[in-house]
This record gives C-alpha cells, sequence and structure tokens, in this order.
C-alpha cells in the first residue's frame, strides 16, 4: 500500500470503501485512474481516483485532470445512468458501462450495447457526456457537474420533507431516541436525516424545484457534513452562487 505522511494526513492506495469505478476510468491521455484515500488527522477519509501516471512517478504523462473527488464522479455517473447505485451493484454497473474519461470541461460515458439499449440518449452514439467545472475548494479542486439536475429528485425531496417532519417534533421536546422508535429506524440514522432540516432556504428551493447540482443526491447529503453557515453550504454542494 503507498503511503504518505504529511500534515497529519495517511496517503493510501486502497480503501475499505467499495470504488465502483475501479477500472473503467481514466485521464484524458488513457491512464487508468486508481482509487486511493486521504486519512485526515481527525480519522476522516477521503476517497480518490488517481491517475496511474501520477502514482507511478510520471506526472507529465498524466491527463488534465490527475485526482477526482471518488463521490463526486461516482455521483456524476450514477446520475448519467439513471439511478443505478455505483456501490452494491457492481456488476450491472459494469453491464452498462465501457470506459469513463475526466476531462477538465466534460465527463464521458461510453456506455456497452446492453447501456445503449437501456439509455436513450445513448442510443445513437453509445456516448454520454456531461459537462463539468473543476471547483476550487478545501484540499485542492473538485468536478462537479455545470449542468442542473435533469429532474426533480422524489427521494431526496422525500426525505427533505421527513427531515423537517422529524426537527418539527424535536423542537416540540420529542427525544430523538423516542422520533426514531416512532418512525422504526435506527437513532444514527434520524441523527443523520434529521440535518437535512438545516439546509439554507434556497438549496431546499432547488432540490424541490430539480435545479440542484447533479452531484447533490441523497447519498451526497447523508453521507457529508452539513456547514452551520448557508453560504458555506453552497459552496460545499456546488452552488457557484446562491441559487435565486
Amino acid at each position: 500500500m503507498l503511503t504518505d505522511h504529511r500534515q497529519g494526513q495517511v496517503r493510501g492506495s486502497r480503501s475499505s470503501k467499495p470504488s465502483a469505478l475501479s477500472g473503467v476510468l481514466y485521464d484524458d491521455r488513457g491512464n487508468v485512474m486508481s482509487p486511493s484515500y486521504v486519512q485526515k488527522a481527525d480519522g476522516k477519509r477521503y476517497r480518490y481516483y488517481v491517475s496511474q501516471a501520477l502514482l507511478q512517478g510520471r506526472p507529465e504523462s498524466a491527463g488534465t485532470v490527475r485526482r477526482v473527488s471518488a463521490h463526486a464522479i461516482e455521483a456524476l455517473v450514477d446520475r448519467a445512468i439513471g439511478g443505478v447505485p455505483t456501490t452494491g451493484q457492481h456488476k450491472h454497473l459494469r453491464h452498462l458501462i465501457e470506459k469513463v474519461t475526466v476531462h477538465t470541461d466534460r465527463v464521458e460515458i461510453i456506455v456497452t450495447k446492453a447501456g445503449q439499449d437501456a439509455m436513450p440518449e445513448a442510443a445513437q452514439t453509445g456516448v454520454i457526456c456531461i459537462a463539468t467545472v473543476m471547483k476550487a475548494g478545501r484540499g485542492g479542486h473538485r468536478l462537479v457537474s455545470s449542468v442542473p439536475a435533469a429532474r426533480v429528485d422524489r427521494s431526496l425531496v422525500k426525505a427533505l420533507a421527513w427531515a423537517r417532519d422529524l426537527r418539527g417534533r424535536l423542537e416540540k421536546g420529542t427525544p430523538l431516541s423516542k422520533l426514531a422508535h416512532e418512525d422504526g429506524c435506527s437513532r444514527p440514522y434520524v441523527s443523520t436525516l434529521i440535518r437535512l432540516a438545516y439546509l439554507s432556504p434556497d438549496i431546499t428551493r432547488a432540490i424541490v424545484d430539480g435545479t440542484q447540482p447533479a452531484q447533490l443526491t441523497l447519498a451526497d447529503l447523508m453521507s457529508r457534513d452539513i456547514p452551520l453557515y448557508w453560504a458555506a453550504q453552497c459552496r460545499n454542494f456546488g452552488f457557484f452562487q446562491q441559487p435565486a
């Protein structure tokens, strides 16, 4: 395992979490992008895909995007192929996708014949192209879609409504453990879900309208920290300007 101890970080070439695009993700110079991770001093682990050219000490041969957030690219691909989970259904994913190439301004997905049959937008060319931008942030640049979500994410809207209901009951004095019991789920799940009730009104409106960034899925929100300040939420979740 490749490791690097620097500024309280541990870098590794493997992660305990699944890497759905391993073996099919490439940079724009044809190098495979392999799973890696960074573990911060506080114990949090962040997954990435890194160009093999960079890992092998050949930075001059790497593509224009040398490292990409695993969560971001998997969410983009997930959305592009119609919501097929990129974790837990690897065989089905590989059945649909032949190759994914990361450019600075787009992600190109070459689909299989089965993928062409399943996705009308790829029926003629066998390719799905997602416009993206590289967004500056803490720890480097992050790849995000520059195109709003094409449709309302009903599972996310439903989760928002549930979270707001939980918040209302919590503020009336019902403890989290009782909320979990009443709703038939675990206390940790309720603790995670209820955070969605504290999203800014503008972000909430964008989700309800279906105009949120394409990578902003329920899985994304449930797995990430939600900043206290609304401006920080907009930056972290791919809103380049606060949504109107």
